[in-house]
């Protein structure tokens, strides 16, 4: 038995409610289960309980056994004065509220439907990925393509709750928030928390100040990521470091180094290097990026604002003075672009808009997901062959969030697909 499933089965009323009885033997009747309560305190809040002749107005705390309460140490936490009822799987010892009086406690150990009991265990023991994999034939594609709208939701909130407190780590600066989101969106996954600390070094409003010269930009950004710190590589290097070293001491900045740059195991237009001469080309282009990205209306505009090219150097370079046999492509390719409106454009003007209580932005900020095509990677690849909706990112995004939120913690009935499987069998 687990606590989680007994949160369902109390949440749902999903046992054999007739002739309901505390362990002391008083008459039982639920008049209102509460709210599920994911924060500190009792398992259910605002509860209604009649027990006996007497209507109770309180919490509800869930065990697997009543002794859990002395082995969670609730007796010493003054939220739990309020509970009203004590649930447990099996009662094993009375729980003492004060000197002579004990919490009121309902035993289900004989009121678990045993078929509920065991296609739960089936689910979280289940050794696929998807854990309902070979249940969602009995469902409706409409059924299904709820679930994802919610987990695309779902997803949106919660970065939603990191982007605010990057907000608030940026002195609720829009300007800055963006610029550390579009950093860490250059590093992609490999690079990702250099270029976090790159950004957290150098504040956007220096950027801003010398964003008329690209020479400028290319030499705060590279100076900053820790790689002018060689004697001598050829002219363009040189000329970026003696650029830095006077910016540096005006700004009294402090490089990041270079050991937190990762060069293994990538493909060479995911150097770091080229990415932040990349970055550097975004700034000097459009330097009032957040304003920008909030007059774009359409999907089109936002791809044109984002084609930017390193500067030619980097034609025929991958690190400084390495010079590749043949010239290649230095523009954010149609991935890049795609990534960086998923995971950064759109997270951030949902989260603006939500800020200033822009419901219709909102709802315009998300149906963008629905013009990006479906994410290919290896997560997205484990839902190949199931039947969930697979047509955009929207669609990408929720079955990421279904993935690694709820099939990989085994959060079954939390789920709507899962809780209907388990919900439908019978006793």
């Amino acid at each position: 038995m687990t606590e989680d499933f007994l949160h369902y089965l109390w949440k749902n009323k999903l046992f054999d409610t007739s002739d309901l009885r505390t362990t002391s033997g008083e008459l039982l009747r639920i008049v209102a289960s509460g709210f599920h309560n994911f924060d500190a305190g009792p398992d259910f809040r605002q509860a209604v309980v009649q027990i006996g002749d007497i209507t109770w107005a309180g919490d509800v705390e869930i065990h697997i056994r009543s002794s859990d309460w002395f082995r969670h140490h609730h007796e010493k936490d003054e939220k739990y004065k309020s509970v009203a009822l004590h649930v447990v799987y099996e009662h094993d010892v009375e729980v003492e509220r004060q000197p002579g009086e004990y919490y009121p406690t309902l035993e289900l150990k004989d009121r678990i439907p045993k078929g509920k009991w065991l296609q739960y265990q089936q689910l979280v023991g289940s050794v696929e990925m998807v854990p309902c994999c070979h249940h969602l034939s009995r469902f409706e594609e409409l059924h299904l393509q709820s679930l994802v709208s919610s987990m695309a939701m779902e997803r949106l909130l919660r970065k939603y709750e990191d982007i605010m407190s990057l907000h608030a780590q940026c002195r609720a600066d829009w300007d800055e928030t963006l610029y550390r989101q579009v950093a860490v969106s250059f590093g992609f996954k490999a690079n990702a928390s250099a270029f976090e600390l790159l950004a957290r070094s150098l504040p956007y409003k220096i950027l801003l100040r010398h964003s008329d010269s690209a020479l400028q930009v290319r030499a705060l950004l590279f100076g900053q990521a820790g790689m002018l710190d060689l004697p001598h590589v050829d002219a363009y290097y040189d000329n970026l470091k003696y650029e830095y070293e006077y910016l540096r001491y005006k700004y009294q900045l402090q490089p990041i180094g270079r050991h937190h740059w990762n060069w293994l195991r990538l493909r060479p237009s995911n150097f770091p290097c080229l990415r932040l001469a990349q970055l550097a080309a975004l700034i000097h282009k459009t330097p009032e990026l957040l304003r920008t990205l909030l007059d774009c209306p359409s999907i089109e505009q936002y791809q044109d604002l984002f084609a930017v090219e390193a500067d030619s150097y980097w034609e025929t370079h991958y690190q400084f003075g390495k010079e590749t046999l043949l010239p290649h492509s230095v523009s954010l390719g149609a991935t890049a672009f795609q990534l960086l409106m998923i995971n950064t454009v759109v997270p951030v003007l949902f989260a603006y808009y939500r800020f200033f209580g822009d419901q219709s932005k909102q709802e315009d900020v998300v149906a963008m997901w629905d013009q990006i095509p479906f994410e290919d990677n290896k997560v997205t690849r484990v839902f190949r062959d199931t039947a969930f909706p697979q047509r955009t990112a929207l669609d990408s995004q929720a079955l990421i969030e279904l993935l690694q939120c709820y099939c990989k913690e085994k959060r079954c009935i939390d789920c709507a697909i899962g809780e209907r499987i388990v919900r439908d069998v019978g006793g």
